[in-house]
């Protein structure tokens, strides 16, 4: 501990009022400093408190008044025994009352500061998306649906919760009924599922990350059911498409009809003991259900892959450290030299692109362009949806996005999130 006599404006008095502002020192030095009158000049010594007298005999001003030595070293043990007894009266105080001091006054905390209520936080409502976590996870189908397993591939040991459509899962989030979504966007035979990029501009939630699955079609039926009595096979439009050829070499003559989800057709074939109708889902709805499979691995291509993305209501902090994907959607009114211009953003930088796709501007589905001398033409208006290897944290994203917007009349980043770099091989689901 330091008590520093100030300039000779602030009297000797000052001292005293220093000493009781302080609470428990833990070491008990007194620095005093002064101006020495014979001289004007500074002059410091420092002085424990049982130290000697100063070897020196000078006189000291404080104040306009002249100190001697011997007065001022009675100061600074008159000083010195005031915080001898602030000290302890102090540590009596804590230990037998355990009263804080607060600049030299007593205080009791009524509540103790490590008992009151903590406020909540989004932790405490949706928890992070750590591995091995009880997730709320929304996805749409049933059980046994592909969504169900990228569901528990992204959140292992995740709460799935099944949607009977896409719509509902985006709900769910907003809702806080479920954590996150995860939702097919695009399947490496089938093309874009148009209506999930639809519902990403129409919702607010955020993509934090995504999943491929192989895909592993069965075709199934009930027990004794035998592949000559089929008159009707019913799946999603994705997986009839994925399909095609493979029902045709199988010889089946029969009629394809498309419903919500893979597995829904299977328990729909199983809850109406339907003899005449097969199912296209995995082998783990022919599991649920109690259905055989007359057929494994039916699609046109082993290497079929679906890209699931997880939306939740929160964006995640973007990284380098590790490969990211941004999603952006963008519209423009300039015509397609603005889009030429858009992809050069990314071009220059050396920003690889993965996927592009155009949508219909619902809002504005048709643009009229007027020419005096050939007339009006109608031009249709898109929304483009584009992914590229690159995080937000990026300083390359960050400038082509900058110029993006220079071009465009309306962009929106869905999300930047973790690329799946997880092997794939083809295998039973």
């Amino acid at each position: 501990m330091q008590c520093v006599a100030p300039s000779s404006s602030i009297g000797f008095k000052s001292l005293h009022t220093v000493s009781h502002r302080i609470v428990q020192p833990t070491q008990l030095t007194v620095q005093c400093v002064a101006s020495r009158y014979d001289a004007g000049a500074a002059n410091a010594t420092n002085l424990p408190l049982s130290a000697a007298a100063p070897t020196t005999t000078n006189n000291f001003a404080y104040g306009g008044v002249v100190k001697s030595r011997t007065d001022w070293q009675s100061s600074c043990a008159i000083l010195a025994s005031k915080v001898v007894s602030q000290q302890q009266n102090t540590e009596k105080s804590n230990g037998a009352d355990n009263i804080t001091v607060v600049n030299g006054h007593t205080s009791l905390d009524l509540v103790p500061i490590d008992k009151l209520p903590k406020p909540l936080t989004i932790a405490d409502l949706s928890p992070a998306p750590l591995h091995g976590s009880t997730l709320r996870v929304a996805y749409q189908g049933v059980a046994g649906a592909y969504s169900e397993a990228a569901a528990g591939k992204a959140y292992p040991n995740c709460e799935a919760i099944p949607c009977d459509q896409f719509e509902v899962a985006f709900q769910a989030v907003e809702l806080w009924i479920a954590d996150r979504a995860v939702l097919p966007v695009e399947n490496s035979l089938g093309g874009s599922i148009h209506r999930n990029y639809d519902l990403l501009l129409r919702h607010r939630l955020h993509i934090v990350g995504e999943v491929q699955l192989p895909v592993h079609h069965c075709l199934l039926a009930l027990p004794g059911v035998r592949k000559e009595y089929l008159n009707r096979v019913i799946s999603h439009p994705q997986a009839l498409s994925q399909c095609e050829l493979t029902l045709t070499k199988l010889g089946l003559t029969v009629t394809r009809e498309a419903v919500d989800d893979t597995a829904g057709a299977a328990e729909f074939v199983a809850a109406n003991n339907l003899r005449d109708t097969a199912a296209i889902a995995s082998a783990r709805a022919a599991e649920l259900y109690g259905l055989n499979i007359l057929a494994d691995g039916i699609q046109d291509d082993s290497s079929n892959v679906t890209r699931f993305v997880m939306l939740a209501r929160e964006p995640i902090i973007p990284r380098v450290d590790i490969p990211f994907k941004t999603s952006i959607v963008f519209a423009h009114d300039k015509g397609t030299s603005v889009l030429f211009k858009v992809l050069s953003a990314f071009a220059f930088r050396n920003i690889n692109l993965t996927k592009i796709e155009s949508r219909p501007h619902r809002n504005r589905p048709i643009r009229l362009v007027g020419d005096e001398n050939v007339g009006t033409a109608k031009h249709f208006e898109y929304l483009f949806y584009v992914d590229f290897e690159a995080s937000m944290a990026d300083v390359r994203a960050q400038n082509a996005l900058a110029e993006v917007q220079e071009f465009t009349s309306f962009l929106r980043v869905l999300g930047s999130y973790p690329m799946d770099m997880t092997p794939w091989s083809p295998s039973s689901q």
